[in-house]
């Protein structure tokens, strides 16, 4: 339960979503030759929740 709550917020999920998806993430070379990080890729993933 975080933070008191039976299920998580959509701000409790942007919050949490770059540490917990950060180690799990295998950018393409492609991506990572562009400058690409995972950073970034997450960042975009949040814009659409």
């Amino acid at each position: 339960l975080y933070d008191g709550r039976l299920a998580p917020s959509v701000d409790d999920v942007r919050a949490l979503a770059e540490p917990v998806l950060q180690h799990r993430m295998a950018l393409t070379f492609a991506a990572r030759a562009e400058g690409t990080g995972v950073r970034d890729v997450v960042a975009k993933l949040v814009k659409g929740i």
